[in-house]
């Protein structure tokens, strides 16, 4: 008999989400997510030349140096392969003080797989990454999403949280009961839209500040977060690159509170637990 995952929460916060402002006073918190991949990509035939070439060779550096031009880090999803495959890429990374997030070994298929067998890949993920960074992945983030147990095996293997979701403005714990916070990703702010519905650079940093302009004003009461997702072979070319450079100085000009992955989790752990008993 097949195991069940956990029943779905369509409640969540439901109309009131906890009141509470990032470090800072700020009332967004923006996640700029690096997906490196180039290298790990499914189907890549051995010395075929594609776009993901550019990303590790130009394209990260270029996001880089935007990102150090105005002071702000940012996490790091990382495919072991594409590490192993760049060593300068992962000592950058580690000395810029980037989050390190698991993202698999290759773009591995996890749907359907045994609990042992999914253990197996991110655990050999998780160690490669943490032998090319030297740096313990904080997070997991699999493309092919969670089986009925994977939360489970993440919190065995000593992983702080996971991004396998796209259900919420603010972190949560899951519906399962396991303790292993949640901090959902976003689709609708992911550069891979460059590739359709944004025309150019322009129209995509207009997407990003506009998003970011309303959860500043939103009626809704309380804080948020906005992820961004970005692929060096997308945003790291010339022609949207400056669409990353005015997001973030508009980011920065707001208040907004930039921050790593892990650093969004703690902040809402720490607003967000109950009071300890007082002391006699």
């Amino acid at each position: 008999m097949s195991e069940q995952p956990a029943p779905r929460d369509f409640v969540g916060y439901g109309e009131r989400p906890p009141s509470f402002v990032w470090p800072g006073g700020a009332r967004v918190a923006v996640s700029l997510v690096i997906n490196v991949e180039e290298g790990a990509e499914r189907g890549a035939a051995p010395g075929k030349r594609t776009e993901f070439d550019y990303g590790a060779r130009a394209g990260i550096w270029r996001i880089l140096r935007i990102l150090d031009r105005h002071g702000v880090r940012a996490t790091a999803f990382c495919c072991a392969a594409a590490l192993e495959a760049n060593p300068p890429v992962a000592a950058a990374l580690a000395e810029r003080g980037c989050e390190i997030a698991d993202h698999g070994y290759h773009w591995d298929t996890h749907s359907g797989l045994s609990i042992e067998d999914e253990r197996g890949l991110i655990t050999a993920s998780r160690d490669v990454i943490a032998a090319s960074t030297g740096m313990i992945p904080t997070s997991w983030y699999s493309k092919d999403g969670l089986n009925p147990r994977t939360r489970e095996t993440l919190a065995e293997e000593g992983f702080r949280y996971e991004s396998n979701s796209f259900n919420d403005d603010l972190p949560h714990l899951g519906a399962d009961g396991i303790d292993l916070p949640v901090l959902p990703y976003a689709g609708d702010t992911n550069d891979s839209g460059l590739m359709s519905q944004y025309p150019t650079g322009a129209a995509f940093a207009d997407h990003l500040i506009g998003c970011l302009d309303f959860q500043l004003n939103d009626p809704r009461p309380g804080s948020s977060v906005l992820s961004v997702g970005l692929h060096p072979r997308v945003i790291g070319r010339p022609a949207y690159a400056g669409a990353l450079d005015r997001f973030v100085g508009h980011a920065v000009s707001r208040g907004a509170w930039i921050a790593t992955r892990e650093e969004i989790v703690r902040a809402w752990a720490d607003s967000t637990a109950p009071p300890g008993p007082t002391a006699p």
